[in-house]
Parts: structure tokens; C-alpha cells; sequence
């Protein structure tokens, strides 16, 4: 089956004129632009049967090549031990990096609150509890575990 947009098929729709694609675009050779019938003729026929043979053959302009715009890897290119070694120790260093900032981040919460405010506020952000559940679990009512939650959340806020 031919590619409908070749240029096999767009020169055969246009039964009055040549299709020629270049890198300034597609140009189209008419009969008037010929000095006669027959030349035009024998022009479209070439042009015909060149770009069918060109077809055929499969050897189109991307056939063999690559876009830029692509994956890479997706065209069978494998990534080289170099390559692969430094994307890793990137990747690791960025971890680590990443890792110590938390850790940074952590301590000064922890120094910040208190040890009940960091318990509560532990609860409810990370492991989503409700203040319900938290003042169950604490034998406390719901008025003063939100009132130690809100604090804690006041001195956080603070820290940004």
C-alpha cells in the first residue's frame, strides 16, 4: 500500500501538473511551463515511473533515518556504559541531596514543636488521621488536640 502523502501519490493526483518536492517546498511544473505537449508528457511520465520506483524500493526520505524530534531509544539505540554510569551518579547525588534537605527540613520541625504538637501533627498529615481519631487514640477531646494541631500549624507556617 503507497503512503497517501508521498510524493508518488501526490504527483499522481495532479494529472496536469508535476509534483516536486524540495527543500524550499512542494513546486509544481505545469504544462504551460513546458515548450511543448509532448515534452510535458514525457516529463510526467519519467516523474511517474521514478517516483513508483522510489516507492517501491521503500527508499523514501525517512526510511533511513532517525527524527531528531524522537526518542532515540525507541529506534534501537542503546544507551552507552558511559552514558549510563553518569545519568546513575546524577541521579544518586540528586537522592542523596534531595534526602539530606528532608532531613534538614525534619530538625527544624522537630525543634520547632513540641513533642505532643509533632506527634499530632504527624498523625494528621502523615498517616491522615482525624482529629477524631487522634484525640480518641490520646484519651483527649477533639477541642484540644485541634487546638494543639492549629498551633503547630501556626509555627510552621512561620517557618517558611
Amino acid at each position: 500500500m503507497f503512503n497517501k502523502k508521498s510524493e508518488y501519490a501526490q504527483n499522481k493526483r495532479e494529472k496536469d501538473s508535476i509534483i516536486y518536492i524540495s527543500v524550499n517546498g512542494r513546486i509544481r511544473l505545469t504544462r504551460a511551463d513546458f515548450s511543448s505537449e509532448g515534452e510535458f508528457l514525457r516529463w510526467k511520465q519519467w516523474s511517474d515511473e521514478d517516483y513508483y520506483e522510489t516507492e517501491r524500493r521503500g527508499r523514501g526520505y525517512y526510511d533511513n533515518g532517525v527524527p531528531l524530534d524522537e526518542n532515540i531509544s525507541a529506534a534501537g539505540a542503546v544507551e552507552s556504559a558511559e552514558d549510563t554510569y553518569f545519568r546513575e551518579l546524577l541521579a544518586d547525588e540528586i537522592d542523596a541531596a534531595r534526602k539530606a534537605l528532608c532531613q534538614e527540613r525534619m530538625a527544624k520541625v522537630k525543634a520547632l514543636l513540641t513533642a505532643r504538637q509533632y506527634r499530632r501533627i504527624w498523625m494528621y498529615l502523615a498517616e491522615g488521621k482525624s482529629i477524631t481519631e487522634i484525640a480518641k487514640a490520646e484519651g483527649l477531646s477533639k477541642a484540644s488536640v485541634s487546638r494543639s494541631i492549629a498551633a503547630a500549624l501556626h509555627k510552621l507556617r512561620k517557618l517558611r
